[in-house]
């Protein structure tokens, strides 16, 4: 009887999924906002179903029993703010936040009642500003707080594993003189377009960043620094081919902007600012050799 008012009730009224079971977890309750996101008619669900059909997987639905009885995430019978996953009759598996209450009668437990809140556009969100956050938004590179994050994860793989890391410093030669003679909006473009050439090489293990003005980065983890100089080398191909028609005019009345680039493989034990300084003093030599695309080792 408990069951079948609170069924009428929130089947009318309640925006988010809501799903009654009996003690064996066969479903009683199938709201209208659960069939949207589920996919499933009711007429399919109640009275059929098994509650632990529509989990990511039995360890997952045995979790979830097990939290209900204890007190861990509120009080006893209760389950509050519970984060896992629903499969959908498409076989999605989509992000909920679940509260549950068993239901008794007479003292007696026969059944629970969960209510579901749909995830998926939150953790889009979360996602997007978490990305926000790390990017630079001039060039779509990650930003140089996120440079010595990610640094500093991958020399600690690089030693646990002994597997190669190795790091590019990049410098835009030439860059006042695109600022002085052509101003600041050509300027970030020229910027912009150095972003979009380090992103066109890259391979999905590697990362991109923009350490401060006109100095970029390149993480490349698992890669040696010998095997780094084919990945410049594309980078130096695509910065040439792909030029934008005002740099290369400058370049025709004597301010050709060019790329430096130095490269540097981490030691065992460095220090993660030893190894930077590396990088970037071997990007100063090749400096030495102005208008050149110049790649040199450190």
């Amino acid at each position: 009887m408990a069951i079948n008012l609170i069924n009428n009730e929130l089947a009318l009224i309640c925006p988010d999924p809501v799903i009654g079971i009996n003690r064996d977890g066969i479903i009683t309750l199938f709201n209208p906002a659960a069939e949207q996101l589920l996919g499933y008619p009711r007429e399919e669900m109640v009275g059929r179903f098994q509650i632990a059909e529509l989990y990511s997987s039995p360890e997952s639905a045995r979790e979830i029993k097990r939290l209900m009885y204890q007190t861990d995430h509120g009080p006893k019978g209760q389950l509050i703010g519970h984060k896992t996953h629903l499969q959908s009759r498409s076989g999605e598996l989509i992000p909920i936040q679940l509260s549950a209450t068993l239901i008794e009668k007479h003292g007696k437990e026969i059944g629970s009642i969960g209510f579901f809140r749909d995830l998926t556009e939150r953790l889009a969100l979360e996602r997007s500003l978490k990305l926000l956050s790390v990017t630079d938004s001039l060039t779509g590179l990650y930003n140089q707080r996120h440079f010595h994050t990610v640094l500093n994860q991958e020399i600690a793989r690089s030693k646990r594993y002994s597997h190669p890391l190795s790091l590019v410093c990049i410098d835009l030669d030439n860059f006042k003189s695109v600022n002085d003679t052509l101003g600041h909006v050509e300027g970030d473009l020229a910027l912009r377009y150095v972003g979009e050439a380090i992103n066109g090489i890259l391979r999905n293990s590697d990362y991109g960043f923009r350490y401060g003005g006109d100095e970029f980065m390149v993480l490349l983890p698992e890669t040696p620094q010998q095997s780094t100089h084919a990945l410049t080398l594309r980078l130096i191909d695509y910065f040439a081919r792909h030029m934008p028609s005002n740099l290369v005019e400058l370049a025709q009345v004597g301010n050709p902007v060019a790329l430096s680039i130095g490269i540097a493989e981490y030691k065992d034990d460095e220090p993660a600012g030893v190894f930077i300084k590396r990088t970037d003093l071997a990007m100063y030599q090749a400096k030495k050799q102005p208008g050149s695309l110049a790649v040199l080792a450190e």
